[in-house]
């Protein structure tokens, strides 16, 4: 299986070699075409002929990128030998900037206290049992590596305090509004 990244350079190669003497067969003309995975051609279509490696002869190789993410295969035919496939995943995102953007530093947490009086207090407050002055929710932020501020977070999310009791001091829970 080969994974990269949409619009990102990676290579096919398939080896030829003799089923009786497996020694390398040099001097072939291999297809490679790529498909989605149930097999409906691209669009452009995305084929042509693996070059012949000038290191060692009956290697043939290429390299492609695809526009779109995805689930794919390639198929690679020559004549007088077995078809080869290779499943390609695509990913719509570099998992190296996703990566960056979980560094601590792009990581934003904020504990919201409960702040409302006795009978100023929400339904949901009411029903996850929020003591006043103890956490009511969490707000995360993720923003890019390159933001020098949380304005345009990449991600966020709230998880609500559930308590057992408003005489309690630590929720029991995170999780949903209600």
């Amino acid at each position: 299986m080969i994974e990269a990244n949409k619009n990102k350079l990676f290579p096919i190669i398939v080896s030829l070699v003799d089923d009786y003497t497996g020694v390398l067969v040099t001097g072939q003309s291999v297809a490679y075409d790529v498909r989605e995975i149930n097999d409906n051609e691209l669009s452009p279509p995305i084929s042509g002929t693996l070059s012949e490696s000038t290191v060692e002869g009956g290697i043939y190789k290429t390299e492609l990128s695809i526009p779109s993410a995805g689930s794919y295969i390639c198929y690679a035919t020559c004549s007088g030998f077995a078809t080869s496939t290779e499943e390609i995943i695509i990913n719509e995102e570099n998992i190296y900037d996703i990566i960056k953007e979980n560094r601590p530093h792009n990581l934003s947490v904020e504990d919201v206290v409960r702040t409302t009086a006795s009978g100023s207090m929400t339904a949901s407050q009411i029903a996850r049992n929020v003591p006043y002055g103890r956490t009511d929710y969490i707000v995360t932020l993720i923003k890019r590596d390159s933001d020098l501020d949380w304005s345009s977070p990449t991600a966020s999310g709230i998880s609500y305090a559930h308590y057992v009791s408003t005489a309690e001091v630590l929720p029991f829970m995170m999780g949903g509004q209600y």
